[in-house]
């Protein structure tokens, strides 16, 4: 009877203790809010709340003021990751570890709020033309504009260009100095004129307007200089490729476009500055670096360093359609080294 009464004692000792710990955990709770570049909150975008397998346990949408919560937690690492779909924002994830401490075995819960400021996806802002990490440019953008750029950037995701491109419009058409989308319908139209030159020039328009309201434009002037070049405007091409390579300081191609220009002009110790400059940013990998550093080399009569250079360019593109032909160019410069 004894033996009897003590089990049962036991048995509702570890249901009593197994119930505090139920209860210490359902008091659990991770809130939080999400803010975006400008210190804005970010509402209408997914939260997740996933475990230390990485398991989903929750989803939340922000509110209207860019907050969060999900309770009745268990201690332990969790992590809460912000899904910002259709929006300028990268994913973020930030670990947060419960852990409930109280003198009371049972009645103690742990409460955390954390703050989470999301990235600007610069990719996504970025016309066809960017290459590099550019300067993110903030602006105050009425909310039926900044929707209709989001759609148009989904659609041509989605490789729809046609309504990608009228949501592009139309954002500028209802706020007129909207950086981003003059950047991007800039960029669209540049890589789409080579089959309709109507392209080009309305692409000229917008890069131009794009760099009155964002002067640091990496993207818009490069993009603009790419334009120029395309229609034999070198001057300016030349002007605009300069600038580019001032923004993008670290980047070959810039370079590369700037030296074809100057080659274009007969400017050739400054074309093969650029192009020297081009290739050892990008550490001799480009083909069509070495392809104009020959021909500025040809046009100079330096003809070993132009096989030389030719020599690389099949180094660098060993599948080149005209591999023969660019061989015997290479012998016959040869042969005029020998005889100078």
């Amino acid at each position: 009877m004894k033996k009897a009464q003590f089990v049962l004692g036991l048995a509702i000792g570890l249901v009593m203790a197994s119930s505090q710990a139920v209860l210490a955990q359902g008091r659990n709770e991770i809130s939080g809010t999400v803010f975006g570049e400008t210190g804005r909150p970010v509402p209408d975008v997914y939260v997740e709340l996933l475990n230390d397998t990485y398991s989903t346990v929750g989803r939340r949408k922000t509110d209207g003021s860019g907050r969060f919560s999900f309770n009745g937690l268990g201690e332990g690492r969790h992590k809460v990751k912000v899904l910002p779909y259709g929006t300028d924002y990268l994913e973020q994830t930030q670990e947060v570890i419960l852990a409930s401490v109280s003198a009371t075995p049972g009645s103690g819960s742990d409460r955390q709020y954390i703050v989470i400021y999301l990235q600007v996806n610069e990719r996504l802002h970025s016309g066809p033309f960017s290459v590099g990490r550019g300067v993110v440019f903030v602006q105050e953008v009425p909310d039926p504009a900044r929707s209709l750029y989001q759609e148009g950037i989904r659609f041509l995701g989605d490789k729809n260009e046609k309504d990608g491109l009228e949501s592009l419009r139309r954002a500028i058409e209802v706020f007129p100095t909207y950086y981003q989308a003059l950047d991007r319908l800039g960029g669209e139209y540049a890589i789409r004129g080579a089959k309709d030159r109507s392209y080009y020039e309305a692409g000229i328009i917008l890069l131009t307007k794009a760099l009155e309201v964002n002067p640091r434009s990496a993207s818009s002037v490069f993009g603009l200089g790419l334009i120029q070049y395309q229609l034999g405007i070198t001057k300016q091409a030349i002007e605009s490729l300069r600038r580019a390579t001032e923004l993008y300081g670290k980047e070959a191609v810039p370079y590369l476009w700037l030296g074809k220009a100057l080659r274009r002009a007969s400017t050739l110790d400054q074309a093969e500055e650029a192009l020297k400059r081009a290739n050892l940013l990008s550490k001799g990998k480009v083909a069509e670096v070495h392809w104009h550093l020959a021909g500025v080399y040809r046009e100079q009569k330096r003809y070993q360093e132009a096989a030389d250079a030719l020599e690389l360019f099949l180094k660098a593109e060993p599948k080149a359609a005209d591999a023969e032909k660019i061989r015997e160019a290479i012998r016959q410069l040869r042969v005029k080294t020998d005889g100078v």
